[in-house]
């Protein structure tokens, strides 16, 4: 699989040679980004990191200068470099904003493949941006195929990690891009991947059966509540992800080595995400897509409409069926639900879209504008629009949703 014996041995001490798995934390925010809590006592979390367990970190060079005597063994994390540089973080841009035109977007290489391996790296780490022109990507790719090339003459594994920002990129076509820049970078010479999740698994899957290396999944931004988090990791998992890499999800958690236990624990299969959090007590009903198993069927959508008592068929429906041609190769058909990402209440400027007492979504009339924020921001396109423009939300039909009830393929299905 590896061009050398020497990317095998280091790719192994990063994914657990039993289940071919990795749990890794990047620790390299202060290298992009200003110094904060997380940044500045890194030692003190690292050392966290390291008992909880992780199979790697992700540092700059200098880190890894200052902190690698903490790495060493058999039982410590692989160190991963990063080896490039960019300022978006410092400019306030995020995964898809468009808040930055490209001509204040720089991004560079800072370490090569020989200085991390004087450090003692299993890997290195590097950006591949895909969005904004094919002049800026054109660059991209052929700093990532220098360092493909060093790689390959030193034996050490190159992980890139794709990042879908700038112009062409929309709350529509985020997954079709993220897919397609994890085959580019395989075919540049990537010998991993860590990247964004594309929001459901039936995307992801196809993303990782494209790849043909192993995938980490980025754990995404700072979660208030573990258990999202760690539910994003799981869905990446069922869809053939081989690990993930969390950043502050775990440097900025109350308890970074507990957060670490519990990603390594799902990761390599010994807990599930109920016998980690112990779950007992009735919780917050949220839903999952599983478009595998999609016949086609349209019940779900002809149930949610039903439920809600709209007499204009299945646009009525909180939830979407996307049919895809007969000649291609299954599944046919894409499901799309709310899974309560909240990114349409923080796209409500006027505050119309709240979460109500049971955790559910809940529309104020009086204060909506009517201005379609809320569906642009929604990254599963499933907000649609009745009579009167106010925006049709899913509320999971007060705890038991209906789709789930109807559904007996398992296309529909609750966390």
């Amino acid at each position: 699989m590896y061009s050398t014996s020497g990317k095998t041995a280091r790719m192994n001490r990063l994914f657990n040679p039993n289940d071919g798995k990795a749990v890794c934390v990047a620790a390299d925010h202060g290298w992009m980004s200003d110094p904060t809590a997380n940044v500045i006592n890194l030692k003190n979390i690292l050392g966290q990191v390291v008992a909880g367990g992780a199979d790697g970190v992700l540092m700059s060079f200098g880190m890894a200068q200052r902190l690698g005597y903490m790495f060493q063994g058999k039982d410590k994390p692989a160190i991963l470099i990063r080896a490039d540089w960019m300022n978006l973080p410092r400019l306030g841009g995020a995964n898809v904003s468009n808040v930055l035109p490209v001509i204040n977007f720089r991004k560079m290489a800072t370490s090569r493949a020989r200085d991390a391996l004087q450090m003692g790296a299993s890997a290195i780490t590097i950006y591949y941006f895909i969005g904004y022109s094919d002049k800026f990507e054109a660059i991209n790719i052929e700093q990532a195929a220098v360092f493909a090339q060093e790689c390959r003459k030193v034996g050490l594994p190159l992980i890139i990690e794709p990042m879908a920002v700038g112009g062409m990129v929309t709350g529509v076509n985020i997954a079709e891009i993220l897919i397609a820049s994890a085959r580019i970078a395989a075919e540049i010479g990537a010998d991993a991947l860590k990247i964004p999740y594309t929001g459901d698994v039936m995307t992801f899957k196809q993303l990782v059966d494209q790849a043909k290396v192993p995938v980490l999944v980025l754990g995404g931004a700072k979660s208030d509540v573990p258990r999202d988090a760690l539910e994003l990791v799981d869905e990446a998992l069922r869809a053939g992800a081989s690990g993930t890499v969390f950043g502050r999800n775990v440097t900025k958690a109350k308890d970074p080595q507990k957060m670490v236990q519990d990603l390594c624990a799902l990761v390599h299969g010994v807990k599930t995400i109920d016998e980690i959090f112990e779950t007992s007590a009735r919780r917050r009903v949220k839903l999952r897509a599983d478009s595998i198993n999609c016949v086609g069927c349209l019940v779900c959508q002809t149930v949610c409409a039903q439920w809600h008592n709209k007499t204009f068929g299945i646009n009525g429906a909180r939830l979407r069926i996307e049919s895809k041609p007969v000649e291609m190769e299954p599944p046919l058909n894409k499901v799309s639900v709310c899974t309560l990402c909240e990114a349409c209440v923080k796209a409500c400027e006027p505050g119309a879209i709240v979460l109500n007492e049971k955790g559910y979504l809940e529309l104020k009339k009086e204060l909506c504008t009517h201005c379609g924020a809320c569906a642009e921001a929604c990254p599963h396109n499933v907000i649609w629009f009745d009579e009167d423009e106010n925006p049709i939300l899913c509320d999971m039909c007060g705890g038991d949703p209906q789709c789930v009830r109807w559904c007996k393929y398992d296309a529909i299905l609750l966390k």
